[in-house]
């Protein structure tokens, strides 16, 4: 269990699985979508809160008169016959069925997991200022969403040993904790862990793109 400062984190359990201490192989982590730079919170908002956007679902859409002759929409015409006494009914377009909009995604994304590429200085934990606006963000979703929960998970590359890294990959973790706290949120709600080098995304370990800070939806 990581100490921490008692004035301003004390309520965030830091998880530090034994298993990677004993670290002998990675094994890749499952595909989450990485972000150099912040993106677009409509797209984070759509992989942590997918319920806040459901998915495409069909519905019955009756065509304006323009959309008959419009490419790709399919309208159904049917002809009543003329009535003994009344002039024959005009042609009346059919509803269309068609799958409703919805926002696009990356193929890769999965619903609750999202991971930064952060900049951390050589063997420091400390935040830089290029990656607060991304965590920001995070602690938005989580403000639209108070019944959301996160852990904060720490990643690093395959460079140093495996328990320098699981120490330093605590830190990160801890580090980006605390600033998601300062943005008002409680510490009851995020879950802090130190992954070091067991998780790689990449093939390569020593892939720089296995440093980041990844975020999981926990409930």
């Amino acid at each position: 269990m990581f100490r921490t400062h008692p004035s301003r984190f004390t309520r965030i359990a830091v998880l530090a699985p034994a298993a990677v201490l004993l670290f002998a192989g990675a094994a890749l982590a499952q595909a989450v979508p990485v972000f150099d730079d912040a993106p677009p919170i409509e797209q984070l908002r759509n992989i942590m809160i997918p319920e806040s956007h459901p998915g495409a679902s069909r519905s019955i859409v009756l065509p304006r008169p323009e959309a008959a002759s419009s490419p790709g929409v399919r309208t159904v015409s049917t002809r009543t016959p003329p009535a003994p006494v009344r002039p024959p009914a005009r042609a009346t377009p059919a509803p269309v069925v068609q799958a409703a909009a919805t926002p696009e995604r990356d193929a890769g994304d999965q619903s609750g997991a999202v991971a930064f590429h952060v900049n951390f200085a050589f063997d420091s934990a400390m935040l830089p200022a290029s990656a607060r606006g991304m965590i920001a963000m995070i602690a938005q979703l989580m403000k639209e969403a108070p019944q959301m929960k996160v852990r904060i998970e720490g990643h690093t590359d395959a460079k140093g040993s495996a328990r320098y890294n699981l120490a330093l990959s605590e830190r990160r973790a801890l580090s980006v904790g605390e600033y998601i706290v300062s943005q008002g949120i409680e510490p009851t709600r995020l879950e802090l862990v130190g992954k070091g080098m067991s998780e790689p995304l990449t093939a390569n370990p020593y892939d720089a793109a296995n440093r980041r800070v990844q975020f999981m939806r926990t409930n």
